[in-house]
């Protein structure tokens, strides 16, 4: 069973947890609880923690209600990690530095979190005589954290533990705390080193956000989400049906969203974690003879199948389907059943497969070798290519951390001789969505679609989407979007 957390992760506490169940890549699903709107203050949260704080943690019947031991108890779900040293001597080191972050330093930072950022937030001026009574207490306790990292990189050693990000935490906005850090440079060296970690540049980047530190780079568009309807299957039909006109369509629910430049953390996205991953990819495959279906499948289908093969560690990789998405065609009726591999880029938001549809898929496309193959580990990939600089309609991804699969829900393909099944979403203001504005023919996105593995990212939602930063001239965007399975 998979971790559920629940925070606001713009806390401390909280952005500890977050941070270190990522870098030691322990799966987990948020339950986001608002701290400023009191949620954990309710009587059903009370349920899980009655203490109503933040975080929580539950994991098959048993409720985790200290950040610290949240931390801990994820170390050990995971299997081990250095994070949190198995060693009896190792791991008393850490756990020292994890109960003098709880005794007096998240206590001391807490002040200075307060009166120069919470005040202000409530149009209060900081208490000067407060801070002045706070900061010998603060140098006394700074100074022992100084010392240490004077002869070890991190707190205990030369290896990241979960102590660093526990005592780091306090200390997330120290830009606007108005940490006196100029008198203890040991910490500052490691505060840098800590910056580096991708797992904490995640996570701060949303407590930056929240607080008006944002460097992100994103833009503002609309995305069609589906609305749920409980009286009507949501449903789309590719041939003339009279049944169509009464069908409740996707894509009824347009909302505009933040949508983030991914470039600067494209090394950390993952398709087992996020659901997508960008990487380079030349192909020698002819400019202009992606109209030739014969010589894709020859041509291009092998050297596809060898990229995922070396690029996510599979056994074996079978390509079996492929689409030319350009603007010319959006005129295009859904129905034409002509050319199906020409189609325009779609905007909507959806997931190609479904719990059922993947393996059914699988069982259609190999027969009798299917249930062989089932019985191991298998993943949907698609790769995502742009046959030229991507300068309108990019696809946008949403994180799968942000999107659980409550989230999702059918929708029934029609068609003539079949019916299959997608996903698509319902809206949640938690969704965080990333794309990679003026990708070229060098690079791909892989797309998870169906992943056997429930403890792995499954089943990531895309779409296509205006950009509004985009030139009116812009030329169209083509791209191919080959679909893959990944045995292993």
């Amino acid at each position: 069973m998979v971790l559920q957390l629940y925070i606001d992760p713009a806390s401390v506490n909280c952005h500890k947890v977050v941070a270190a169940l990522d870098y030691m890549g322990t799966p987990y699903e948020i339950k986001h609880t608002d701290y400023m709107k009191g949620e954990h203050k309710t009587a059903e949260y009370a349920k899980i923690n009655p203490n109503a704080t933040l975080p929580s943690a539950t994991d098959d019947g048993v409720a985790i209600t200290q950040s610290n031991a949240i931390m801990q108890y994820a170390a050990d779900k995971n299997g081990g990690s250095s994070a949190y040293p198995t060693d009896p001597k190792q791991r008393a080191l850490v756990n020292c530095w994890l109960h003098w972050e709880a005794s007096g330093w998240f206590r001391s930072n807490y002040v200075y979190l307060v009166e120069n950022i919470l005040k202000g937030i409530s149009s209060m001026a900081p208490d000067q005589e407060t801070l002045a009574a706070e900061e010998p207490n603060w140098l006394k306790l700074a100074n022992v954290l100084n010392d240490q990292l004077g002869k070890t990189k991190y707190v205990v050693g030369d290896d990241i533990t979960i102590a660093d990000f526990a005592i780091m935490a306090p200390m997330h906005l120290y830009q606007i705390q108005k940490l006196p850090l100029d008198k203890v440079p040991n910490i500052q060296r490691w505060i840098g080193d800590i910056e580096k970690i991708p797992a904490w540049q995640s996570s701060q980047a949303y407590v930056n956000k929240v607080f008006g530190l944002d460097s992100d780079r994103y833009v503002r568009a609309t995305l069609n989400y589906t609305k749920y309807s409980d009286d009507r299957s949501t449903e789309v039909y590719f041939y003339e049906d009279e049944r169509a006109a009464d069908a409740h369509h996707p894509g009824d629910d347009a909302q505009e969203v933040s949508i983030h430049d991914g470039w600067d953390r494209k090394g950390e996205y993952s398709e087992d974690k996020h659901g997508f991953s960008l990487h380079e990819f030349k192909s020698t495959y002819p400019r202009d003879k992606w109209q030739d279906e014969t010589l894709v499948k020859e041509k291009f289908y092998p050297e596809v199948a060898e990229f995922v093969k070396n690029t996510v560690g599979a056994a074996r990789v079978l390509v079996f389907d492929h689409t030319i998405r350009t603007k010319v065609n959006e005129a295009k009726k859904l129905t034409d059943e002509s050319q199906t591999s020409q189609r325009a880029p779609v905007r909507l938001v959806h997931c190609d497969y479904t719990s059922e549809s993947g393996p059914l898929r699988v069982r259609q496309l190999l027969g009798d070798e299917a249930d062989d193959l089932l019985s191991r580990r298998v993943a949907f990939l698609n790769v995502w290519k742009p046959l030229a600089k991507v300068e309108e309609m990019p696809l946008a991804m949403c994180d799968i951390t942000s999107s659980p699969k409550e989230d999702f829900f059918k929708l029934f393909l029609r068609y003539r001789d079949r019916t299959g099944e997608n996903y698509v979403m319902r809206y949640s203001p938690e969704h965080r969505w990333v794309y990679f504005p003026d990708m070229d023919e060098n690079h791909c996105i892989i797309l998870k679609t169906y992943e056997s593995d429930e403890s792995r990212a499954r089943f990531v939602g895309h779409s296509a989407f205006e950009d509004p930063t985009s030139k009116p001239d812009a030329p169209y965007r083509e791209s191919v979007e080959i679909r893959t399975i990944a045995f292993f």
